[in-house]
């Protein structure tokens, strides 16, 4: 008579810190942009994660905190997308704003929700934290700058920060409209994107040569 086998016990695999936190933004990340920000609480990351709370806490502080790291996340990931259109785009800076643009919306074709996530704010949130989201926002808009001031270094850091604003600006109303009447062809958005950077462009240019001129 065979003695029967002992049955295989499942054997849990321990993460690494490492993984452990990419995998809690992974879970946290998508709670967020189902639910938005509000209805998210540190039990439900922890529970879809399956971790205990103080686990959550001991790698991000709080649910701000788990919100933050996915939003700095995400905007990495877009700025390396832009990163790599741009440079492939010449010195040209229509080029530069076109290839920019058609990163900017393939993103929200994409992933609308993650769009939702890095680029609207709830009027809700409390004053730090829009506070600590609006810093991110401004870091991404100070890469946009270098880029246009490494594509073309006769414009001055004031003035390329002005584009980079302006690019800021012009997409953010650009996308939302996008989400709202999602018939409009991205191409089109696209090229009113690139049109009016473009005019924003020389309007700011022509701002900074009459301060020049005239000392001021």
């Amino acid at each position: 008579m065979t003695q029967a086998e002992p049955a295989k016990q499942s054997k849990r695999v321990r993460l690494t810190g490492e993984q452990r936190e990419r995998q809690l933004l992974d879970v946290a990340e998508k709670l967020f942009t189902e639910r938005g920000y509000e209805a998210v609480s540190i039990e439900d990351i922890a529970r879809a994660a399956g971790v205990s709370r103080p686990i959550v806490y001991h790698h991000y502080g709080s649910r701000e905190g788990v919100f933050l790291a996915c939003v700095a996340r995400a905007r990495r990931e877009f700025e390396r997308s832009l990163l790599d259109r741009v440079s492939a785009a010449g010195e040209d800076l229509t080029e530069v704003f076109r290839a920019g643009g058609e990163a900017y919306f393939d993103l929200i074709e994409d992933d609308p929700q993650r769009f939702v996530l890095l680029f609207t704010a709830s009027s809700s949130l409390h004053a730090e934290l829009s506070d600590q989201l609006g810093t991110l926002r401004a870091d991404t808009i100070r890469t946009i700058a270098t880029v246009i001031r490494q594509k073309d270094p006769s414009v001055e850091s004031e003035v390329a920060l002005a584009i980079a604003y302006s690019a800021s600006g012009i997409g953010e109303q650009l996308g939302r409209w996008w989400l709202d009447e999602p018939s409009i062809p991205k191409r089109k958005l696209v090229s009113y994107y690139t049109g009016a950077l473009n005019g924003a462009m020389k309007g700011i240019l022509a701002v900074a040569n009459v301060s020049d001129r005239s000392g001021g």
